[in-house]
């Protein structure tokens, strides 16, 4: 019996210059794929072109295009095929892609949004032990009722540094996902890039607010919900339903796809006094400045010697820590 394959790429473009390979593909009636690359790859720079393009497709208002949601090296196209054919969004997405052959020429609006942390907190130490009770006892990534042990292990460092780490980078928003309102982000400083496994099997409850790390990946729990990452902190309120405070006026969520967030140690008191101001008093007042990013100055900066001399060092560190850490 003769089989007949559905081919899901529409079309590519090759890759030219900075350009990788790009894929379209269907995703559903009225969903497009864009993909840099036929294989997975990590690379910040993808992300910066996908919110330039994304930026200028949405810039054409193409009649039939309900929404996009870039991620760091794919965007999902949500649109009505009875208004808008796949084959007309690609086009006007090529022809935004062809306007940018340089991605050094790259400059975006970006907000940098300082965010207290507390570090080891009672609120996500509870969801710590939550897990150890009712999902996996002696589970090894877990030591003295929390995960931050856990992660300096993984990176060859101890937990003052993790901490250190944390705090010394600006961590970029590839885009939200996960849960409503919760962001991807990435160091921009290679140097502190924190690097651990997963939670094995993942957690059925995380605290509003609580910061975790899986992969190089950072993350903000904006509700309660579930959960893999390795939990280290808690911060300030990025989510709000009732919209009752001025920053969630124009909607419940607060991250935006191309925020930088820098972290900077308080105590859990502050924190919860934050929570009082932003879910009740509604007078809490963000720290948020608005700046222009330039991709030509952060490549310079992240492939200059002094740069890759020390992350090859946090590399071999990271290498040696997770070979000793206990595996999840």
């Amino acid at each position: 019996m003769d089989q007949k394959y559905y081919d899901v790429i529409l079309d590519r473009l090759p890759e030219a210059e900075s350009r990788p390979e790009v894929l379209f593909r269907q995703a559903g009636d009225g969903f497009l794929q864009v993909e840099y690359g036929s294989v997975p790859r990590f690379n910040l720079v993808d992300s910066f072109r996908i919110l330039t393009v994304n930026d200028g497709v949405k810039g054409k208002k193409v009649k039939g295009l309900y929404e996009t949601v870039p991620g760091i090296r794919t965007n999902m196209f949500h649109f009505n095929p009875e208004e808008l054919s796949a084959n007309e969004l690609i086009k006007a997405i090529e022809e935004e892609e062809d306007k940018l052959a340089h991605v050094e020429d790259i400059e975006f609006e970006s907000r940098l949004i300082s965010l207290p942390i507390a570090f080891e907190d009672s609120e996500t130490k509870k969801a710590v032990e939550k897990y150890v009770k009712e999902i996996r006892p002696g589970a090894p990534n877990v030591i003295d009722g929390y995960n931050i042990e856990y992660m300096a292990m993984c990176n060859g460092c101890d937990v003052q540094e993790i901490k250190n780490m944390v705090c010394s980078t600006e961590w970029y928003n590839s885009g939200n996902g996960f849960w409503p309102g919760g962001g991807f982000f990435w160091p921009l400083d290679p140097r502190y890039a924190i690097v651990v496994p997963k939670y094995n099997p993942p957690r059925i409850w995380t605290p509003e607010g609580t910061v975790g790390i899986g992969g190089p990946c950072l993350y903000v729990y904006p509700t309660p919900t579930g959960g893999g990452y390795q939990l280290f902190g808690r911060t300030i309120p990025i989510f709000q339903f009732a919209q009752k405070h001025p920053m969630f006026k124009d909607g419940p969520t607060f991250f935006r796809a191309g925020d930088r967030i820098k972290f900077h140690e308080v105590s859990e008191e502050e924190v919860l006094y934050i929570y009082k101001h932003v879910h009740e008093d509604t007078d809490y007042v963000y720290d948020i400045k608005t700046e222009n990013f330039k991709v030509k100055d952060w490549l310079d900066f992240y492939n200059s010697a002094n740069v890759q001399k020390t992350v090859k060092e946090l590399l071999a560190r990271q290498e040696a820590g997770t070979k000793a850490a206990p595996s999840v």
